[in-house]
């Protein structure tokens, strides 16, 4: 099993002590495609940062191909990430001043791998997409279906265990969502990648292969989805 989550509690402590996540058992095996999916306040954003090691849990245990993820320090979270996660978010955040192939190039800085190798490697990553005309422009060049190519192609090059998106679409128009969703289902299919896509859209959901909602804080109905193969549209030409 690559990622195990059992019993998993998160409360936030304010003037008035918040208990999002209640007991969260979950388990996602090695190449799957799954969406999680909650309208906003459903503990959706938390449980994401859990799983991308961006926050901590209060108990339970929290499990990445085996190992125990907890207390870790800033230092060794950021390893775990940049080893094992590649992160896709709704905003893009690439970074305004990087061109195109600078912004996928970044997380080998990290590993540190060398300039020539990084290039050459970044730019085989942009050809895969379609991006290596834009490899030399910069994100305000760019459309947002591309500015999320480039996201994608960063979250990848390091080859990790698993990517996690974090509503992928929600900043697009509906027919670059189709195209962003329909190769996140083409790079689980052909290169067996755990992708985790967290979602409020069924349309997008609808793209995966198990959908696991989640509400109040506790997951809920777990859906095997049938209707992963084909793209469904609301009379607006909306994802449905």
């Amino acid at each position: 099993m690559l990622i195990e989550l059992k019993d998993v509690n998160k409360t936030y402590y304010g003037a008035q002590p918040l208990h999002v996540l209640k007991g969260i058992n979950l388990n996602i095996e090695r190449g799957e495609f799954v969406s999680i999916m909650g309208a906003s306040g459903s503990g959706k954003s938390t449980l994401l940062n859990i799983l991308g090691i961006l926050d901590n849990y209060d108990s339970g245990e929290y499990r990445i191909d085996g190992k125990l993820i907890w207390n870790l320090t800033e230092s060794k979270a950021a390893e775990y990430r940049n080893k094992m996660i590649g992160f896709i978010f709704q905003s893009y955040n690439l970074i305004g001043f990087k061109t195109a192939v600078e912004n996928v190039e970044l997380p080998l800085f990290y590993q540190g791998i060398s300039r020539h190798k990084r290039h050459e490697m970044a730019m085989d990553y942009l050809d895969r997409l379609g991006l290596k005309e834009w490899a030399g422009h910069y994100p305000n060049e760019m459309s947002g279906g591309q500015k999320q190519r480039v996201a994608i192609a960063r979250a990848l090059i390091t080859k990790p265990d698993i990517i996690l998106a974090d509503e992928p679409t929600g900043a697009l128009d509906s027919k670059t969502s189709v195209e962003i969703m329909e190769l996140l289902k083409e790079l689980n299919e052909r290169d067996r990648l755990t992708i985790i896509v967290v979602t409020h859209e069924s349309g997008v959901a609808n793209y995966t292969n198990k959908i696991i909602h989640i509400k109040d804080g506790v997951i809920g109905e777990v859906e095997e989805n049938r209707l992963h193969d084909s793209v469904r549209f609301g009379s607006d030409g909306a994802l449905k």
